[in-house]
């Protein structure tokens, strides 16, 4: 009993282990929610990435709807566009128009437009003017250009060219869009049948315009014996002949 009470009495003078508490939170307002904040740390990474996987799903859902309704729409406007290109189809097989002239018409109106944009009026006036321009071309034959005939000349200059049509020694028509066509009939072999061209600027003086007198040298003509003038003086048959006839129409066209 002496021993074990002198070992208790020994131990307790040196100071029993004892269970160690949390410290208390003590100081200022400030200071407490400090030692606060940094004893619940540990639980803010689980909520932050629970507040993350919801936001996460949450975009996953609205690219899953906007996928599906820009899936839709896009269909919505193929269909169209098809519905759109058979129409036309149509449209191009009735009036015997190929696809390729109507995207080169497109994108010479679109060349010449720039930014202005095409109404329909313009539309329909274009379409009128490229078809007056082949009929007249049906009527009359090949229209060669500027170009062309300088070169079917010998490699003249633009300048020869200008003087043989101030000179009315050649056959030169403007175009709605202010070029010269110049009509192959009026030459052969290479070289201006100067009496039909002679017949032309008669009939010119007095016709409403020089395409109508062009129109004249290909028609049948029955003071021609049923030849029109261009076949008579190619053939090299009576100029003169040829002259006074011009000279009859050109008055009658006149009146």
């Amino acid at each position: 009993m002496g021993t074990r009470g002198a070992a208790t009495r020994r131990r307790q003078a040196c100071g029993a282990p004892r269970p160690i508490n949390p410290p208390r939170a003590s100081g200022p307002p400030q200071q407490q929610r400090a030692i606060h904040r940094s004893l619940t740390r540990h639980e803010r990474p689980s909520t932050a990435s629970e507040a993350l996987r919801e936001a996460e799903a949450s975009l996953v859902e609205a690219l899953r709807n906007l996928e599906a309704s820009f899936e839709h729409k896009l269909e919505e406007v193929v269909n169209a566009l098809l519905e759109e290109i058979r129409r036309i189809r149509e449209l191009l097989s009735k009036f015997e128009v190929s696809e390729d002239a109507v995207m080169a018409f497109v994108q010479t109106v679109s060349e010449l437009l720039g930014d202005k944009p095409l109404t329909v009026k313009d539309a329909q006036r274009a379409g009128i003017l490229a078809a007056a321009g082949t009929s007249w071309e049906n009527e009359l034959g090949p229209l060669a250009s500027s170009a062309d005939v300088r070169q079917l000349l010998g490699d003249i200059s633009r300048q020869r060219v200008d003087e043989l049509l101030r000179a009315r020694r050649l056959i030169g028509l403007r175009d709605h869009a202010g070029r010269r066509q110049f009509p192959l009939f009026q030459f052969a072999d290479g070289q201006p049948v100067d009496p039909l061209i002679a017949a032309y600027w008669t009939v010119a003086d007095g016709a409403a315009n020089e395409w109508t007198a062009a129109s004249w040298c290909v028609a049948p003509d029955p003071a021609l014996q049923g030849a029109s003038p261009a076949q008579w003086a190619r053939a090299r048959r009576d100029p003169d002949r040829l002259l006074a006839v011009a000279r009859q129409d050109a008055a009658r066209l006149a009146r």
